[in-house]
């Protein structure tokens, strides 16, 4: 991995805020952070834009006058301040504001880049693909494109391969900004996963009850064919994400991702893809990835269901949770998790089972022709569907950025659909 990538635990710096948390809280708080443990499995840390401290934590660079973020961990911002505030960051602040029974001016146009409400002792925060903390007052004609532009991703035809749409994505940053852009599909790609995918209807709902949406998100996982995966590097580029570390578990895997960040939007995507031993040296998210005889994992599910910016939506959305609260109160709600692919004090994460979904006769002719598949895969994917997507469980300490490069590969064999047949 390289250097510039090699996440640590930042312990101190966690240790702080989660002082300064404590000193922030006033009554409501207080009640209300055991209310997201109990009733979302999630602690409030996990929802925070910023707080503020009288001095940043070990660790923290300034990023604009009085603001200060961490560069190596994941963790809010800190403004600077000697009277205790938080920002607490939602997807709607209206619904935040009717779930909770407050009432509260909202600042900012709607479906602007930055709305805020001002409470006692918080600040609520809607954001859409910006590091501002200033509410935004836009024009009519500027939330008109912001419907528009939803409307023609949500719509578009998604037979269409990620090289037909990086035209759309350098348009749509044109005309909103790349991190508004990237906000935008993303939030159409969580509806479109979330359609397809009973644990996160169930945990949005969840969520939803206490007015908070999806605000938790970690990553957004797309698997793709390898045929199509540098177009869809290419893609996301365009909406202004950057790579991050490569991630690839042996020679024995089979297959490594490109992990892409918008730092501007604070969103972090996972995009999978088959790969031999010998490609991880290589640049594979740039370089076009011939197509191979046998499908791996990720290229078996692809041919199935299609690729995760096609036809089949994503893999899985990861957001952040009390990790053993979660399990406990999903399976309340009858969904199972698999065993913990990482159980580290600082990094833990479980997927639910994955939903199984019907596969077309067309698919499974073509796999079959193709001698990609056996006879008697075919017809239990034909009998029984193939697995899915999945919600992930994840929690971190200590600030700690990356990802569990070991230990992954085993859970990417467990969601092998041949695993099933």
């Amino acid at each position: 991995m390289e250097q510039e990538f090699h996440w640590k635990c930042h312990g101190e710096a966690e240790a702080a805020l989660e002082v300064g948390l404590e000193n922030s809280l006033n009554l409501w708080l207080k009640e209300f952070s055991k209310r997201l443990e109990k009733e979302t499995s999630t602690r409030l840390l996990d929802w925070l834009s910023y707080l503020t401290l009288a001095e940043p934590p070990p660790g923290y660079v300034e990023e604009a006058k009085g603001v200060f973020y961490h560069p190596g961990a994941h963790l809010p911002r800190v403004v600077l301040g000697n009277k205790p505030h938080l920002g607490l960051v939602v997807e709607d602040i209206s619904l935040f504001l009717s779930q909770n029974r407050l009432t509260a001016k909202i600042e900012g146009t709607p479906l602007s880049p930055l709305r805020t409400a001002e409470l006692p002792g918080f600040t609520v925060i809607e954001r859409r693909g910006t590091r501002e903390l200033k509410p935004i007052q836009e024009t009519p004609e500027q939330l008109l494109k912001h419907l528009l532009w939803k409307e023609k991703f949500k719509s578009r035809d998604r037979t269409l391969p990620p090289e037909q749409l990086i035209p759309l994505a350098l348009e749509m940053g044109r005309d909103l900004g790349a991190g508004r852009a990237a906000s935008i599909v993303l939030e159409v790609e969580r509806e479109f996963w979330e359609g397809r995918n009973r644990a996160g209807q169930i945990q949005k709902r969840r969520q939803d009850n206490l007015g908070m949406g999806w605000a938790n998100n970690d990553h957004h996982t797309f698997r793709s064919s390898r045929k199509h995966f540098a177009a869809l590097v290419q893609f996301f580029e365009a909406l202004g994400f950057n790579v991050r570390e490569r991630f690839y578990a042996g020679e024995e895997a089979g297959w490594g991702a490109q992990i892409m960040e918008q730092k501007e939007a604070f969103l972090v995507l996972f995009l999978d893809v088959d790969l031999a031993p010998h490609e991880i040296v290589s640049d594979f998210a740039h370089t076009p990835l011939p197509e191979k005889e046998e499908l791996g994992t990720i290229g078996l599910w692809c041919a199935l269901h299609g690729d995760s910016i096609q036809e089949s939506g994503m893999h899985h959305l990861e957001a952040q949770f009390l990790f053993d609260q979660l399990r406990h109160d999903l399976t309340q709600e009858g969904v199972e998790m698999m065993a913990p692919f990482s159980n580290f004090d600082f990094l833990k994460q479980a997927f639910t089972k994955g939903e199984h979904w019907k596969v077309s006769s067309e698919r499974l002719q073509k796999l079959l022709q193709e001698g990609k598949i056996t006879e008697q895969q075919a017809h239990k994917f034909e009998k029984d569907g193939a697995l899915g997507s999945h919600l992930e469980n994840l929690q971190r300490r200590e600030g700690y950025k990356g990802f569990n490069q070991k230990n992954v590969s085993s859970i990417i064999k467990r969601t092998d659909p041949r695993g099933q047949a």
